[in-house]
């Protein structure tokens, strides 16, 4: 009886503390630094809505208890850290999620390292988190391949992308409540694709970056209505899409979705296909935080541990299967 009822005070706490945070980063509309205007290819959202249950895996070790994105290549799945953490990313078991690798980027500092994607040669951290909305240190790493398969060394060094966002005119502290800050990119078509996580509007931004080091302007492409917070993104050879995200509900229960995106023109991802999968609750599957695409529409994605008060749930890896829902929306058009 004592252990049932510790058990249900601490998942009352982890609902009320986490939730309220949640409720109250994601309801001002109207919060300092949004976006002037939306773009003349404002994307109105047409969906579907599917309900998907993902495998549970395993849950993850508490050295990367922050795990905050995945890719995968030569058959070696990837992880790492968010903010404040060590500048170092972690080769998984897949199967067991114990870390079987750790790389130190030795010309670098995690200031909030959110996600890594890769195109033939090379893999990309995008360190732009950004939740307080006024970082004007927005960067992406750039490191070879060949190193990290390099089992000699356990070091390496990283080239840097430097960005800003074309409609950021101000960079007041708006802590949960600008549309400034991203955790979400990926590879396509020679160049890199952003996605920001608005908290203000719920929406999410589709910005390209060049893949070469150097300083530039970030090119705004498109938007939609997430309706939740993006907080990463994968796309498969097969030109298939998933953004995984978060929401608040109106009900004040925390649940994770995934936007399955296909069949689209060019670069404008918002303007094919959408499914909306949701998830399930983030009682039971943790702050989804990374994701993973395969080439076959199944994957992994991670979640990063939520601590509140003494209630504690260690990060998780999960697996998924949406084939079913992209035969659904279709293929991409390339």
């Amino acid at each position: 009886m004592a252990d049932s009822l510790i058990k249900s005070l601490g998942i009352f706490l982890f609902l009320f503390t986490f939730n309220s945070f949640l409720l109250s980063a994601q309801t001002d509309s109207s919060a300092l630094n949004s976006p002037d205007s939306a773009p003349a290819n404002y994307t109105k959202v047409t969906h579907q809505v599917e309900h998907y249950k993902p495998q549970f895996i395993t849950d993850l070790p508490g050295k990367i208890k922050e795990t905050s994105g995945l890719v995968f290549f030569n058959s070696q799945l990837w992880t790492l850290n968010d903010s404040g953490n060590q500048p170092e990313i972690y080769q998984i078991d897949s199967a067991n999620g114990s870390v079987l690798r750790s790389v130190v980027l030795r010309n670098s500092i995690n200031t909030d390292w959110e996600s890594l994607t890769q195109d033939d040669s090379n893999v990309y951290i995008g360190d732009f988190g950004n939740n307080a909305g006024n970082r004007k240190n927005l960067q992406i790493l750039k490191i070879a391949k060949s190193d990290l398969l390099n089992l000699e060394i356990d070091t390496v060094k990283a080239e840097y992308i430097y960005f800003i966002y074309p409609d950021q005119i101000h960079f007041p502290v708006a802590v949960n409540k600008n549309n400034f800050d991203c955790e979400a990119f990926l590879f396509y078509n020679d160049s890199l694709h952003l996605f920001s996580k608005d908290w203000a509007d719920l929406k999410t931004r589709h910005y390209v970056v060049p893949t070469e080091p150097g300083r530039y302007k970030a090119q705004l492409v498109e938007q939609f209505q997430a309706d939740g917070l993006i907080t990463d993104a994968c796309i498969n050879h097969r030109g298939n899409i998933v953004l995984l995200g978060y929401k608040n509900t109106v009900r004040r229960s925390y649940t994770c979705f995934a936007w399955l995106l296909s069949a689209y023109e060019g670069s404008a991802f918002f303007g094919g296909e959408k499914v909306r999968v949701e998830l399930g609750s983030a009682l039971h599957l943790g702050q989804t935080e990374g994701i993973v695409l395969k080439n076959d529409n199944t994957g992994w994605f991670s979640s990063e541990s939520i601590q509140a008060g003494w209630f504690y749930e260690p990060a998780k890896l999960f697996g998924f299967n949406f084939e079913s829902y992209f035969e659904v929306g279709g293929r991409s058009k390339k």
